[in-house]
């Protein structure tokens, strides 16, 4: 049965499905606790090879040092880009990852005597671990946080106990010549899915991979192709990897959550004594929460909560709906733009954090847990997707940005079609320079407060 949208872009349906957020988080909280898990893990089991296998060491610092380099060189290889197979192994992706880290820690000991030079031992011990039990333990921990998803197959119904060792719990099964059909009934007018936030397909067959990578662009949901159904393929290879027509995957794609992490983990420690005290004057200006947490839909039209410091009185929801009922010039600007340039909704505090997007910070939490990232279109509410229709949805291939072409581009002094273009342009073109470049002209364009309000 073949499906009847042609693009992720036409014309609403009137009988929409509603997205509940509980069911389209789950999948990346899953995803998120197992890398948290096994990096943690992996911390530990780097400190206790130092204490049994280089006694003569003796600082902190080795250990940390040892696990961040790991960390960063496993992702960037592309360890932890999806969970949806074992990390490390006997893989060439395990082995570049441990090389790497022995070369540079080895010149990072040259310039930094903090970090003590490990023995032979303590390496051929953690290459082990990496090798050979870390993907043992990743297989028990997918199995105990299973998510629940559609399998896509014609041969390997015998297959779901299988599964479950890899991590997905499969609550429902269709057969490709199907799937087209099954993605129209489950999937709203604007082609998000929102009973599975993960759809693996058995792709051993020679044509699956081309018709569900057809499929998947009409539709906001991963989908994860499986080549090889046997326990000793899903640890050595080939291992199961996306299957899109956008792809969010590849070296410059791991390189930029690196940068949202680095970035990220930076202000928040360098700015955290500014973060305290904003969160005490937001928290005795007025009353109310220091934090407004806001539904806005990310990557795949998933919802999350955008946090911001609180910068309106407590009742500005009622504060606005009489303000839009009374004045119909203000309406027309609010619906117009989705902001008042004279918001009375505004505290005397919240005007000077929006003037220099303080208000903002509390986002780089957002960032730090997958949320979003640095750089990327604006992260929008449901009734604003409207205004996307009729250009493209594109933006929600990708994880929205606490900055982007919008924020350095006028902010609202633009134009709303000016957003959309700018927001469909950034996810079309991108590139890890254009990305660098516009963290650079973020902060001229917060302090010359251009278009803040």
């Amino acid at each position: 049965m073949a499906s009847t949208r042609t693009n992720a872009t036409q014309g609403p349906r009137p009988e929409a499905l509603a997205v509940p957020v509980a069911t389209t988080r789950a999948s990346s909280r899953n995803g998120a606790s197992l890398v948290i898990i096994e990096l943690l893990i992996l911390l530990f089991v780097i400190a206790v090879l130092r204490t049994l296998l280089a006694p003569g060491s003796f600082g902190l610092t080795s250990v940390a040092m040892i696990w961040l380099v790991l960390a960063a060189m496993s992702y960037i290889v592309g360890e932890f880009e999806s969970s949806a197979r074992a990390n490390f192994g006997l893989t060439v992706r395990t082995q570049a990852a441990f090389g790497m880290t022995y070369a540079a820690y080895g010149l990072i000991h040259g310039v930094w005597p903090w970090c003590e030079l490990m023995t032979v031992r303590f390496w051929l011990a953690l290459w082990f671990y990496l090798s050979v039990m870390a993907p043992l333990i990743g297989l028990v921990l997918r199995y105990i946080t299973r998510q629940r998803v559609l399998l896509v197959t014609d041969l390997h119904l015998n297959s779901v106990r299988l599964l479950r060792w890899w991590g997905f719990e499969c609550a429902e099964i269709t057969t490709l010549e199907d799937l087209a059909g099954w993605l129209k009934d489950n999937s709203d007018d604007r082609g998000h899915v929102a009973k599975y936030s993960l759809i693996v397909v058995d792709t051993t067959g020679p044509r699956t991979e081309r018709v569900v990578s057809d499929l998947s662009s009409n539709y906001f949901v991963d989908f994860v192709g499986i080549p090889s159904f046997g326990m000793v393929s899903y640890l050595l290879g080939p291992h199961p990897r996306p299957v899109a027509s956008y792809s969010v995957s590849g070296v410059a794609r791991r390189l930029k959550r690196v940068v949202d992490l680095v970035l990220s983990g930076l202000v928040v420690i360098l700015l955290g004594p500014l973060l305290i005290v904003v969160a005490l004057l937001v928290r005795f200006s007025s009353p109310g929460p220091v934090f407004y947490r806001h539904c806005r839909l990310g990557r795949n039209m998933r919802y999350f909560q955008l946090m911001k410091f609180r910068t309106m009185y407590r009742d500005a929801d009622v504060r606005l709906k009489h303000l839009l009922e009374s004045d119909p010039e203000l309406k027309r600007e609010f619906e117009a733009s989705y902001k008042l340039k004279n918001d009375p909704r505004i505290t005397g505090i919240g005007s000077i954090l929006r003037r220099y997007s303080i208000d903002e910070l509390p986002q780089f939490f957002n960032i730090l847990i997958g949320e979003m990232s640095f750089v990327g279109p604006r992260p929008i509410v449901d009734g604003e997707v409207k205004y996307y229709m009729s250009h493209s949805l594109l933006m929600f291939r990708v994880r929205p940005g606490a900055t982007g072409l919008w924020q350095v581009s006028g902010r609202s002094d633009t134009s709303y079609d000016f957003r959309v273009k700018l927001d469909t342009q950034y996810v079309q073109d991108w590139t890890l320079w254009d990305d660098i470049k516009i963290i650079f002209k973020t902060l001229p364009a917060v302090l010359s407060r251009r278009g803040a309000y």
